[in-house]
């Protein structure tokens, strides 16, 4: 019912289709908290925008995703509403990476426990290891930005 009341919104002009968006993976890294739980730290590039991007992982599934694009196009979503993008209010990609850092740390392991997948909502990560990791992603993250700067050519 869903699909034809779109395809009828479309056709009459009251919503537009949205653009397929290509997603390009660089330099892609696996930052094990435990088990079964952990960040996936990546330079990304989509259409939309490009910069450094952590998913919060668990049995492999997406919990929580950040895309630090920079201003107005830096945002983040949650599962399982993946259509629906947060967008950060800090402008530069430094302070993206702060605020992604900062959610991580405060509602990460809340989104843990609100999952439909009872395996999910079970994982209790050690509270020593989940921080070591946070540090982990957030130099991967700077890395990332950083090199990407440094790749960029002086007008």
């Amino acid at each position: 019912m869903k699909r034809v009341l779109r395809k009828v919104l479309m056709k009459i002009g009251l919503i537009h289709s949205r653009p397929t968006l290509v997603t390009k993976h660089e330099d892609e890294e696996t930052i094990k908290i435990q088990e079964e739980l952990s960040f996936q730290v990546y330079w990304k590039i989509l259409s939309i925008g490009k910069g450094p991007a952590v998913i919060l992982k668990a049995f492999d599934e997406e919990i929580l995703k950040f895309d630090c694009f920079g201003e107005k196009k830096g945002h983040f979503h949650n599962a399982p509403h993946y259509n629906f993008r947060i967008y950060f209010t800090e402008s530069t990609i430094e302070e993206q990476i702060e605020r992604t850092i900062r959610e991580l740390k405060v509602n990460g392991l809340k989104y843990l426990s609100v999952q439909k997948d009872d395996r999910i909502r079970k994982i209790k990560p050690n509270g020593d290891e989940y921080e070591k990791a946070l540090k982990q992603v957030k130099d991967t993250l700077i890395k990332h930005h950083q090199t990407m700067l440094n790749k960029i050519p002086e007008t």
